[in-house]
């Protein structure tokens, strides 16, 4: 099979590891597992902020009343991350060797797992607090 297209720096037949993958593919990883993290957090992070900027009565009231469906935003956050690591792995197995390919299988969901852990203990144990006691 002959490739016609002209490939990216980077981009290389020979394989793809994360070290070689680019700094726009890295921040594409994180960016997944960020994104999971909100997810997890919208529960808890809207009322916050709905409080923080005034709103008050049915409105407020609502949004608190979401911390209840908490663990549902978590699983949704994770199961976004897994899809997406999913995804990226099996865009690059065109690219890998079975070497670097098991390294990947491990490489990327460990990034997204990483972030997803960060944005959600960043959100919910330094941000809520604050946003808690400015209201």
């Amino acid at each position: 099979m002959k490739i016609s297209e002209s490939r990216a720096v980077g981009d290389s037949p020979q394989g793809q590891t994360l070290g070689n993958l680019g700094i726009k593919n890295r921040l594409a990883f994180a960016g997944q597992g960020a994104t999971g993290g909100l997810i997890g957090t919208v529960c808890c992070l809207l009322p916050a902020v709905a409080i923080a900027i005034g709103l008050t009565g049915s409105l407020a009231a609502t949004l608190v009343s979401l911390g209840r469906f908490r663990i549902y935003g978590i699983i949704l956050g994770l199961v976004i991350v897994a899809l997406a690591s999913w995804l990226s792995v099996r865009r690059r197995r065109s690219c890998c060797n079975d070497k670097q390919y098991k390294r990947l299988k491990i490489t990327v969901p460990l990034t997204m797992l990483v972030f997803f852990g960060a944005v959600y203990g960043l959100v919910m144990y330094l941000l809520l607090p604050l946003l808690y006691r400015t209201s």
